[in-house]
């Protein structure tokens, strides 16, 4: 497999850069938030976070 370069790395760094971005604000989130962290279940804001974190893994993929 060819090494990403030039504008190819920079657009595949940018959606890696979305994804971990994403997947951040699920994680603090759940550490911060009484109802997750006791209840075990994701709150609605938990649960459109983890949605959007999906969603940028599946661009990142695509």
């Amino acid at each position: 497999m060819a090494e990403r370069t030039g504008p190819v790395q920079a657009q595949h760094r940018a959606q890696e850069d979305r994804v971990q971005a994403a997947y951040g604000r699920f994680i603090r989130h759940t550490q911060l938030c009484a109802d997750c962290r006791t209840q075990g279940v994701d709150c609605v804001d938990a649960a459109e976070l983890r949605q959007a974190w999906r969603a940028a893994r599946q661009e990142a993929a695509a």
